[in-house]
């Protein structure tokens, strides 16, 4: 648990109106990014709904942003469970690295 305590960055960001002290274990500026992110979504709910409390506007950012984890999950099923597109785009990918494909696009 030592190494785990040494490898964390914390952070302190206010976050729709209120103060909160982040802790993980992501760069300082990642953890910052995110807050920001979720501070930003925050903001916006509460402009389309500026009647409704900031726990109500916090529940709806939650399924909101797990709405959009589940959408990229979903999507990143769909391509491991297709493996010649994903052999495909490795040749793909391994062509232009080579410089095979370069001039003739």
């Amino acid at each position: 648990m030592a190494d785990s305590a040494q490898n964390s960055h914390k952070i302190t960001k206010q976050i729709f109106g209120e103060t909160y002290t982040i802790v993980g274990e992501a760069s300082s500026g990642y953890i910052s990014e995110v807050a920001d992110y979720v501070e930003t979504r925050l903001f916006e709910l509460g402009k389309v709904l500026p009647n409704a409390s900031k726990t109500k506007i916090a529940v709806l950012c939650a399924l909101n942003l797990a709405d959009e984890l589940f959408q990229m999950r979903d999507v990143t099923a769909k391509v491991n469970e297709n493996p010649e597109l994903e052999e495909r785009t490795k040749k793909i990918i391994s062509l232009l690295e080579e410089g095979i494909i370069g001039d003739h696009f």
